[in-house]
């Protein structure tokens, strides 16, 4: 008998860790566990991407060393989501704990850690509890490594089915499968879902074959026997030789055909095969891309040829993950020299750009270029006034120029000697500012075109100049670190906060009470606008190049050279939001209703994020380091400049389908429309159940401020409301042993709690809203309870776990949830009326509101979706796959659209007609929740403590024939022969996109 294999583990660190980890190292290998460590350090390449995913792969459990350094590790965190790729058990062990208000990965602050910090626990004692951790549930975690393993073997060979399970081994591993649906913490990967699933679809195809080659093999013996038979009569009359040597003649005839049919097919059939194989490597570069700052135009190119090729899902997968992130170019314009600034009239008709190559052009937002106007040096700024009656230019020839804004003609030349670095116009266009190199502040009465006042601060080089809303006071940037604050039309003047390095940049609140100044000494400081003094540091680990506050001045954006968008509320200081780009960051702008902040920088891309959650919604690329950015004055355009001299215009207006947002204290979890569609229940966190009405949706920002019309003890996890919107009831899965049901009856108070032996798992409302349905983890039962009394009608037994339920809404049916099968229980006649089969523990259950469709969703991420017309229910109509565990979903009969929501980040479409995938919409964190209102006009969606409103009309749904020319309107260019090269090697150049260059 074979010797049974050790355990073994992979352990992820810090290298400035790598003496405890040795000493850890150890001490498991004593206990029988053989840990895989990279000691020296595998270079950060495809190599190491292979590397590590084999030593991973072949891992029962994935250790991670939490300390400071290994949370700032990319290396660590490429590790870590290799691991949660693979379904692997992570087992976080914390050496030093983080820093405070260190953001964590979400997979590691939701599992449980493992202490071994120094001086604080016993080496030796916590060893035996970090062996059980490990070994807990070891059979079951084995045999995924197995599992993984053999699907990615049969993977890497091209699915030959030599690889695959049959015979006990399958029986063992769908078992297996089954089995994972018992515990939460089992997740099965798709890829061995599908492996498992190709092992039986094989195994079948191999009996149905043996099967037909026995009755050919009959008939065969049938045919020879009549052929002998015919061979003795033609023996006995000689004149039928002739005959048959002219069949015989004809027979090889047709052989020599066929083997000729057979050879085209065989070369045929490896042409298709050498296709399949390019298109799925270029399918897996195109993943991989997708990942990389700057990359996803490159990534959806990769994913187009991969389609061209040979149509896959896993290309369509990554399609639709750029779209849905992918912004629409709506523009493009280039000057010679690098973009220094962007500005946009005031009625968003133009854009106006100042470069490196002595111009400033002024661009019509819908029809390119008006005009250029000439410099001698560097348009270091430029500036329309808001009735767009001049063109403002500022340079390094030492001038300001004055130009009629519509004819481009000069009007006036203002002449300093010294290089102009900034210029700003108060509110009222009659004065402007200009700071100077030579360290003087010029004053310009614009209706006289003449200067009128200079001042010099003799602290060095004037770098920003900047007129609060007033138009009174001017905050001024020095590159010595010094900022003051100006009141123009009386000369006072006030210290304002003192950098230890040059001042970038300052922002002013829209209200007038707030500066922000910021500065190479990685800093930003906020201080009072008309006093200057300062309230707050705000440090950060590197130069802070830009800032930009929200309309409402609650709060500013910083971007800085650590890779990092921050959010600071502007009272306290304290950050609220980190966003992050793959290199440094240069310049950050805030939408005009403040729903958005756009950021850019050296990782080639713009970055577009919610302003309230940080999720990253659109990513427009760029050919050179971002250099200015500016939002059109509705805030549906966004246009980015370039240090190449590059300006694109991107359409970013799929975005305001989002038409409301509303932020709680603490985590929401669902959110429901009343079926008569006057408000919405959602539960959260902090213990209450809060309702908002339809009116206030658009509006309201701030749950807090709605109206709890409950509040609990413990938190609430599912709801669902009565058909006549009088009842609600809710979930409460209790910590202290005291699990129940509540109903409570939103117009008279009255509440009923139905007590359970386990935490509920599934509420389900009748459409006569008389009985409520509830199954609880762990319990073969069904209860029946009645609603007006919140006494127990009746009780369903079974022989295995019920997790949820769903009542019909237009028959007596309650579709009752189990594993491997869903159980259709005829409520009149108390009797099954019909078995769903679908593998895994089904999870989730919903009827469509005419009762025609059924969806059911499992542990490993499949939906199926059942048309209920039907008289037998062998298979369902459509199987849909999403990444993740799915934890919502809700139909759209309107749009005839099913909406998914999963851990994965993501909200999925699903056209019901057609059987295919529309849209993904990102919310950048697990979805807990999706609900279309009663007229199918709103989605809404639950992310953290986030609740956001969709206007269903809004989003544009892609169907999968409409994928390449979607696409294709959303790049630029085409790949340029070098990199077509570097993809294909040999294969023949030609456009992917044909009408792009």
């Amino acid at each position: 008998m074979a010797e049974k294999r050790k355990t073994q583990v992979f352990i992820s660190y810090s290298r400035k860790n790598k003496s405890f980890v040795r000493k850890l190292n150890a001490a498991i290998d004593e206990a029988g566990i053989e840990a895989w460590v990279d000691w020296e350090g595998i270079p950060f390449s495809a190599d190491w991407m292979a590397t590590i995913t084999t030593a991973i792969e072949s891992s029962d459990a994935f250790i991670f060393i939490i300390t400071p350094d290994s949370l700032k590790s990319k290396y660590c965190y490429q590790e870590l989501e290799i691991a949660l790729q693979l379904n692997k058990k992570i087992i976080p062990v914390v050496y030093h704990e983080p820093e405070k208000r260190t953001k964590l990965h979400p997979r590691l602050s939701s599992t449980n850690w493992v202490f071994m910090r120094p001086k604080k626990e016993n080496f030796r004692e916590v060893i035996p509890k970090l062996v059980e951790t490990v070994l807990t549930d070891l059979e079951w975690v084995r045999q995924h490594t197995n599992l993984l393993q053999r699907a990615v073997q049969w993977k890497q060979k091209k699915e030959n089915p030599g690889y695959l399970l049959g015979g006990s081994s399958l029986e063992e591993a769908e078992q297996w499968m089954a089995e994972s649906t018992e515990d939460e913490r089992r997740q099965v990967t798709p890829l061995q879902a599908e492996y498992i699933r190709a092992c039986r679809e094989y195994a079948s195809k191999r009996q149905r074959r043996y099967t037909f080659t026995f009755g050919i093999m009959l008939v065969v013996s049938i045919i020879a026997l009549m052929f002998a038979i015919r061979l003795w009569i033609q023996s006995v009359e000689s004149e039928e030789r002739a005959k048959k040597n002219a069949v015989e003649a004809q027979a090889n005839a047709e052989f020599a055909n066929m083997q000729r049919a057979l050879a085209e097919e065989s070369e045929k059939r490896a042409l298709q095969n050498e296709n399949e194989a390019k298109a799925q490597r270029s399918a897996a570069q195109a993943r991989t891309y997708s990942g990389r700052p700057g990359e996803l135009d490159t990534s959806t190119l990769l994913a187009l040829e991969s389609l061209e090729r040979f149509p896959s899902t896993e290309a369509e997968d990554v399609l639709r993950n750029n779209l849905s992130r992918m912004a629409i170019p709506a523009g493009q314009m280039r000057h010679t020299g690098r973009i220094w600034n962007i500005s946009v009239s005031g009625d968003g008709q133009f854009i106006v750009s100042a470069s490196a190559d002595d111009t400033a052009c002024v661009w019509s937002m819908t029809a390119g270029k008006e005009y250029c106007v000439q410099h001698d040096g560097d348009v270091t700024d430029a500036l329309v006034t808001s009735d767009n009656r001049l063109l403002i230019t500022a340079s390094k020839d030492g001038t300001i120029r004055l130009w009629d804004f519509e004819s481009g003609s000069l009007n006036t030349i203002l002449n300093y000697e010294s290089p102009v670095l900034d210029i700003d116009i108060n509110a009222k266009n009659k004065v402007l500012v200009g700071g100077l190199e030579n360290e003087l502040v010029v004053v310009i009465n614009l209706d006289l075109r003449r200067t009128v006042y200079t001042f010099n601060f003799s602290n060095g080089p004037v770098n920003v100049v900047k007129f609060h809303p007033n138009g009174e006071w001017l905050s001024i940037g020095m590159k010595n670190g010094r900022v003051r604050l100006w009141k123009v039309s009386t000369g006072v003047l006030q210290p304002g906060p003192y950098h230890d390095a040059e001042v970038f940049d300052t922002a002013i609140s829209p209200d007038g009470k707030i500066m922000v100044s910021i500065s190479a000494d990685s800093t930003a400081r906020i201080a009072r606008a008309e006093s200057g003094r300062q309230t707050h540091i705000l440090k950060h680990p590197d130069w802070v190049r830009d800032v930009a506050f929200a309309p409402d001045s609650s709060w500013f954006a910083t971007t800085s050279d650590d890779k990092i968008v921050r959010v600071f509320d502007a009272e306290t200081g304290v950050e609220t939001i980190r966003m992050y780009h793959g290199s440094f960051v240069q310049k950050v702008e805030v939408s005009p209703d403040g729903n958005w902040i756009a950021s850019t920088g050296s990782d080639l891309s713009v970055r577009v994020w919610d302003a309230q959650s940080g999720a990253l919604m659109l990513e427009p690329f760029l050919d050179d380091t971002g250099s200015a950015l500016a939002f059109s004055p509705d805030g549906k355009r966004l246009i980015a400049g370039d240090r190449s001299g590059n300006i694109t215009i991107w359409d970013i207006s799929s975005l305001y389908a989002r038409v409301g947002i509303i932020e709680f204290p603490q985590r929401a979890n669902k959110a429901k429309f009343d079926p008569a569609g006057n408000w919405v229940l959602i539960n959260t966190n902090d213990k209450k159940l809060w309702q908002i009405p339809a009116g206030e949706i658009t509006t309201l920002h701030e749950g807090g401020l709605g109206d709890p019309v409950l509040t609990f003890d413990e938190n609430s996890a599912q709801t669902k409301i009565s058909p006549d919107s009088k009842w609600v009831a809710i979930s409460i899965n209790s910590e202290t042993g005291n699990p129940r049901a509540l109903l409570y009856n939103l117009e008279t108070g009255v509440l009923h709690t139905l007590p359970h032996d386990s935490n509920i798992s599934g509420l389900a409302i009748s459409p006569d809203g008389k009985r409520l349905a509830t199954t609880n983890e762990g319990n073969r039962i069904v209860y029946i309870w009645d609603i007006e009394t919140g006494q127990l009608a009746n009780s369903i037994p079974f022989e295995e776990t019920a997790f949820t339920s769903a009542y019909s809404p237009r028959d007596s049916i309650l579709a009752i949830g189990l594993t491997n099968k869903i159980v259709l229980w005829d409520t009149g006649a108390n009797k099954e009326a019909a078995v769903l089969k679908q593998v895994g523990r089904i999870r989730s259950l919903n009827f469509n509101s005419e009762g025609n469709w059924l969806a059911t969703t499992t542990s490993e991420g499949s939906i199926n979706i059942w048309d209920m017309n039907e008289q037998t229910f062998s298979a369902p109509r459509y199987r849909f796959l999403q990444d993740g565990r799915i934890t919502s979903l809700d139909f759209n009969s309107r749009k005839q659209w099913l909406a998914s929501g999963g851990d994965d980040g993501y909200v999925y479409l699903w056209d019901l007609s057609t059987g295919q995938e529309v849209m993904r919409i990102p919310h950048g964190d697990s979805v807990a929740g999706v609900s279309f209102s009663p007229d199918g006009q709103l989605l809404a969606t639950v992310s953290r403590k986030i609740v956001q409103f969709w206007d269903v009309d809004l989003l544009t749904p892609i169907a999968t024939e409409e994928l390449v020319n979607s696409a294709c309107s959303r790049l630029v260019r085409n790949l340029n022969p070098s990199q077509w090269e570097f993809f294909f090697n040999e294969d023949e150049y030609h456009l992917l996109c044909p009408a792009l260059p």
